[in-house]
């Protein structure tokens, strides 16, 4: 493991070319609570849309995430689907070299899911809605975009292939690409689409299928390793590739190299809730760690670890390097890392609660931390598995407590509470109270302290009416910030009398 974390913490940025189908990927989220009258299915209540680069896109933004410098080639149609990609690739910073060709759509994927409780519990794909085209594109657009490739190849350290099967990827453009790359000396790598034909990736550095993908394009059974293996080198022989990784979902990776012997790269059991993204994720990884000049066995090992990990999160999440590195050194995540923003820390705890976990909120100014905000923390953590503090920006804190505070800044208090044990997650907001925040969160239990009891706890029929709990946390007396202010106060005025009659003595 010491000397995985040593790779990760020696690889630097690399140009990569990412050519392949890209799509425009939806999620519709929404509460499911009644079957339709009309027939025996599921009314779902949107409340949420999100949309992200999918396919060739989500290579894309997973190495720019592991720190790529990305450029991605594609198709698009003259349509508001392909604008909003274009957008979505210049707010990732990613380049995009994107043909538009008029006669045909954006490959449009939405995916509906839904959740029985507005917590997000019991969290389901319910259904999945494609709008593409997968007919080839015409020679004109094909011609157009691999002369843009051939523009950018000098400039590229890897070339990676995302094949959706979607029609840009025809055997001819295939076979120009692949030329052009060794040509130039450059490796290229293809995550390849179901078939049962692979001959159009003839000549390709290597090819990374799933196993059943492998199984399919072969003929082998890949159920054991033994037919994993056959597959690998009848692949690696009839294309005459440098490799073949297959990926084995629970069984980690295997790599199977024209010259050599193969090698199995087992992966750690894990809590599975979406295994989309994933090939996408191994693709960025070994491309990105490739292009750093490491071993193809250190790329596909790091390509264990992110995928494992992005299977663990809602939809085609990318993956940073600090979470492979918590993962490798088993250390406490930084406390900077546990600060979000009110998008990040919802995304995040929609993954958390579909995994069941119990999610607890608190809040205040948290401006001088002192025994009786540990105890308040503390408290709230036993109440659940996962703790998230809400803190008043600099600006309510002012609004609420008047000029002269806060004493400490937001990014001051917010990394004191996150280097709290109890603390999992740290999150501003800017508004007086935090009903807004709450609203946003949604979380299962909302702790207060036992102060609050008359004054009314913010957010409480909020929670409630969806099923939470607001729990009342006992005080810790003799401890408060008004106190320790005053204390310091006191102080000051006390030490300044006496330099002032230090003063008058020595005249």
């Amino acid at each position: 493991m010491e000397g995985l974390i040593e790779v990760v913490s020696a690889l630097k940025r690399r140009r990569l070319l990412v050519v392949g189908d890209v799509i425009l990927d939806r999620y519709q989220w929404g509460k499911v609570e009644r079957i339709s009258p009309e027939a025996p299915i599921p009314v779902m209540k949107i409340e949420q849309l999100e949309e992200h680069p999918g396919g060739a896109g989500c290579v894309a933004v997973d190495a720019a995430a592991l720190g790529g410098d990305v450029v991605v080639a594609s198709v698009v149609g003259d349509d508001e689907e392909g604008r909003r990609l274009t957008r979505l690739f210049q707010e990732a910073r990613i380049e995009a070299e994107l043909v538009v060709e008029h006669s045909r759509p954006t490959t449009v994927k939405t995916r509906m899911v839904g959740y029985v409780q507005s917590a997000q519990r019991a969290t389901q794909h319910i259904m999945r809605v494609d709008r593409e085209t997968t007919r080839a594109i015409n020679e004109t657009t094909a011609r157009t975009l691999l002369e843009r490739i051939k523009s950018l190849l000098d400039e590229c350290d890897i070339v990676l292939v995302s094949d959706y099967a979607k029609g840009l990827l025809s055997k001819p453009f295939l076979k120009e690409l692949i030329d052009n790359c060794r040509r130039k000396g450059k490796m290229i790598l293809v995550d390849p689409r179901r078939s049962e034909d692979y001959s159009l990736y003839h000549g390709a550095t290597g090819i990374t299928p799933n196993r059943y993908e492998a199984a399919l394009s072969t003929g082998e059974n890949c159920a054991d390793f033994e037919g994993v293996n056959a597959a690998g080198r009848k692949l690696v022989n009839d294309l005459a590739l440098d490799f073949c990784l297959i990926t084995l979902d629970r069984d980690g990776i295997y790599i199977v190299r024209a010259e050599g012997e193969a090698t199995h790269l087992a992966t750690r059991a894990r809590a599975v809730y979406d295994v989309s993204g994933a090939g996408d994720m191994v693709l960025a990884t070994v491309g990105f760690v490739l292009a750093n000049g490491f071993p193809l066995e250190i790329a596909a090992e790091l390509a264990n670890l992110t995928a494992g990990i992005e299977v663990t999160k809602v939809g085609a999440v990318p993956v940073h390097w600090d979470e492979v590195l918590a993962e490798l050194s088993q250390k406490l995540v930084p406390a900077h890392k546990k600060i979000k923003t009110a998008k990040e820390m919802s995304q995040t705890l929609r993954r958390l609660k579909s995994d069941g976990k119990v999610i607890v909120f608190t809040n205040g100014c948290f401006d001088i931390l002192h025994p009786g905000h540990v105890r308040l923390l503390e408290f709230a953590k036993e109440q659940g598995d996962i703790l998230v503090v809400g803190l008043n920006s600099d600006r309510s804190v002012r609004e609420i407590k008047g000029e002269g505070r806060p004493i400490n800044d937001e990014k001051s208090r917010a990394l004191m509470l996150a280097a709290l044990a109890a603390v999992d997650f740290v999150v501003l907001f800017d508004e007086p109270t935090p009903q807004k925040i709450i609203e946003t969160l949604r979380p299962d239990v909302l702790v207060k302290g036992e102060d609050w009891r008359e004054k009314g706890v913010v957010g409480r029929e909020f929670v409630e009416s969806y099923g939470g709990r607001v729990v009342l946390a006992p005080l810790l007396k003799g401890y408060s910030t008004s106190s320790i202010i005053k204390k310091l106060e006191l102080l000051e005025g006390k030490h300044g009398k006496e330099a002032e009659e230090r003063r008058a003595g020595s005249d």
